[in-house]
Parts: structure tokens; C-alpha cells; sequence
């Protein structure tokens, strides 16, 4: 029986961390002893843990800034970008940082009363006064803010198949990969028609066919994206931003993670 609960245990954990393990690359001089981090929650740093921010209502999560041992940057300035639906703002916007210091600072996240609900990312970034600046990547989850009590079937989600959901996608420069989005409505959706968007890095481009489909309650269509970075394109993990409108209800979006070669 401890075996077993001690296993339990375990999958906990693993499936729901705690602590903070969501840490930026280093910022000042990488690879030397001049360097300093951003820190947020464990659980920022997945989708599947993401904590919870209702439309309309505002949430706090802590962060840490901490300097290595030779940090020289002194003033590290702090800002922070948001998607379309949310506000984010660093408290305070800047602050003076010691070598080996550690600082706790504040993200206050807003979602408006129609952000669309799903995973969205805010990108936390810190410049020093000498060096490089860093960015740390906190995943949150926006939730309708319906009354107590209302279970709300009237909506429906965006999904990925699993393998996206696990491993980024590859796409080539200059060539073009398709990943099929599945929508599914749920038992008391009425929305009918769902309109779809896609906000992209500028040297991608990515085409929704078809981008609005008719979806009946507890029904599912499907939809395919198609992303196709330019010659130029950054590569390295690049995130697709898919957002649904229905005809009534609220938007829901979804994360696509792409890895551009």
C-alpha cells in the first residue's frame, strides 16, 4: 500500500509541480558569472498547469530576479507583453541589482471581459543596464468569469493532435507544413458559426482552411493550418496564437508551438 501511494505521489507531482522551476535563459554576459535570471512558478511553465486568470478580474504571480555572483548590470529594467485580450504589467518596472542578489517582483495579469478563454503567453523581460537582456515565458490559463453555480456548456474548445501537443511541429524554412486543428462544441453550444484567426510571427505565414466553419453542439470540425516561414524567418520554437469567435458566447484560443529550421 506505501509502494502505491508513494507511486501516486509521484504522477502528483510530476503532473502538477510546485517551486520555481520556470526560469529564462541567462541575461547579462551568458556563460560567464555575470549573468542574472527571471524565475516564475513551476506551474507557468506548462499549459496543463497553468494557473487560472477569469476574464474581467485581475491575478498576481510572483517572480524572482536573481543575480549570479559577478552580475555587474546594476539597473535591470522589466517590462512585459501580453497577447490580444490581456494586460500585463511588472511591479516595480524596474529595480537596483546587486551581485548575488535576489529581488521578488509582481506580474498582474488583466483579462478583459471578452479575452478569449485558453492558454495564452506573457513574455517577461529584463535589460540590464550592461549586457543582455532575458525573457522568461509565463503560460497562463483564461477562464470565463461566469456565475456561481453555471456550468456553462454553451462553448467550445480548440485541439491539437497529440503529437503537436507534445513535440513542436517542425517547419522548414520556405516550405510549409499543415497541422490539423480539431474543434469540438459542447453539449449546449449555440454559437453555430465559429469565425478563426490566427496572430503569427511576422516571416510566418499561416493560412486557416477553411476560417470559419459551422459548428453544432457536442459536434466537431475540422480545420487546417497551414504554416509556411520565409527565407528570413527566426528559428528556434515559435509560438501560433489560433483564436475562435463564435456567433454567440466568448472567443476561445489556443497555443500552437512551432520549431522553424
Amino acid at each position: 500500500m506505501n509502494k502505491l501511494l508513494t507511486a501516486a505521489a509521484a504522477v502528483a507531482l510530476a503532473l502538477f509541480p510546485v517551486g520555481c522551476g520556470n526560469k529564462s535563459p541567462e541575461g547579462g554576459q551568458p556563460g560567464t558569472s555575470d549573468t542574472f535570471t527571471i524565475s516564475a512558478p513551476t506551474s507557468t511553465g506548462s499549459a496543463m498547469t497553468a494557473p487560472a486568470v477569469k476574464q474581467d478580474t485581475p491575478r498576481t504571480i510572483d517572480l524572482t530576479v536573481k543575480a549570479n555572483s559577478g552580475f555587474t548590470g546594476k539597473h535591470v529594467t522589466l517590462k512585459a507583453e501580453a497577447p490580444a485580450g490581456l494586460h500585463a504589467e511588472v511591479k516595480p518596472a524596474s529595480l537596483d541589482l546587486a551581485a548575488g542578489q535576489e529581488q521578488k517582483i509582481q506580474l498582474v495579469v488583466h483579462a478583459e471581459k471578452n479575452a478569449p478563454a485558453g492558454e495564452a503567453t506573457i513574455k517577461v523581460i529584463g535589460t540590464p543596464e550592461k549586457g543582455s537582456p532575458t525573457t522568461d515565458n509565463v503560460k497562463v490559463k483564461v477562464e470565463a468569469n461566469t456565475p456561481n453555480g453555471d456550468n456553462n456548456k454553451n462553448s467550445f474548445s480548440i485541439n491539437l493532435p497529440t503529437t503537436v501537443s507534445l513535440t513542436n511541429k517542425a517547419v522548414k524554412r520556405e516550405a510549409s507544413e499543415t497541422i490539423e486543428l480539431t474543434l469540438k462544441g459542447d453539449s449546449g453550444f449555440n454559437g453555430k458559426k465559429v469565425a478563426l484567426k490566427a496572430d503569427h510571427p511576422d516571416k510566418i505565414k499561416v493560412d486557416l482552411k477553411p476560417s470559419s466553419v459551422d459548428l453544432p453542439a457536442n459536434g466537431e470540425a475540422k480545420v487546417q493550418m497551414v504554416v509556411s516561414p520565409a527565407k528570413d524567418a527566426p528559428t528556434g520554437e515559435q509560438t501560433i496564437r489560433v483564436t475562435g469567435t463564435p456567433d454567440g458566447g466568448s472567443p476561445v484560443s489556443r497555443e500552437v508551438k512551432v520549431k522553424v529550421e
